[in-house]
């Protein structure tokens, strides 16, 4: 399931993904992408992966791959939160489908994540 997060900025939107994502989970957020894209140019992005347990089943990661590929130029800049080694190297791949900057932040380091995500 996902949540969103920082939902007074309209400079920056904010998600935090717990346990295994779904295929309805993916579609679900991108709608909400879309639905905060409407109202803003080129926001910042905080992804909060610290509870994150990865995808359920090959067609939600299909789901994630293809909102990663669609919204490659949208935002300005994609922090990304969390505390495992493996979702580090899987930003610095995703690093390679988005135009927009992006930057790993350790679990601890919520907050600037989100300053630096606000920064254009």
């Amino acid at each position: 399931m996902f949540t969103e997060t920082l939902k007074d900025y309209e400079d920056v939107v904010g998600i935090a993904c717990e346990g295994k994502l779904t295929k309805d989970d993916m579609e679900s957020m991108h709608a909400l992408l879309h639905e905060r894209l409407a109202s803003a140019d080129k926001p910042g992005m905080v992804v909060d992966l610290t509870g994150f347990q990865g995808y359920e089943g090959l067609s939600a990661l299909r789901e994630d791959m293809q909102m990663d590929t669609a919204h490659r130029n949208d935002f300005s800049r994609i922090a990304v939160v969390g505390d495992s080694k493996w979702m580090e190297w899987g930003t610095s791949l995703a690093n390679a489908v988005t135009r927009a900057e992006m930057r790993w932040f350790d679990a601890g380091e919520a907050e600037a994540a989100k300053e630096w995500a606000r920064q254009r």
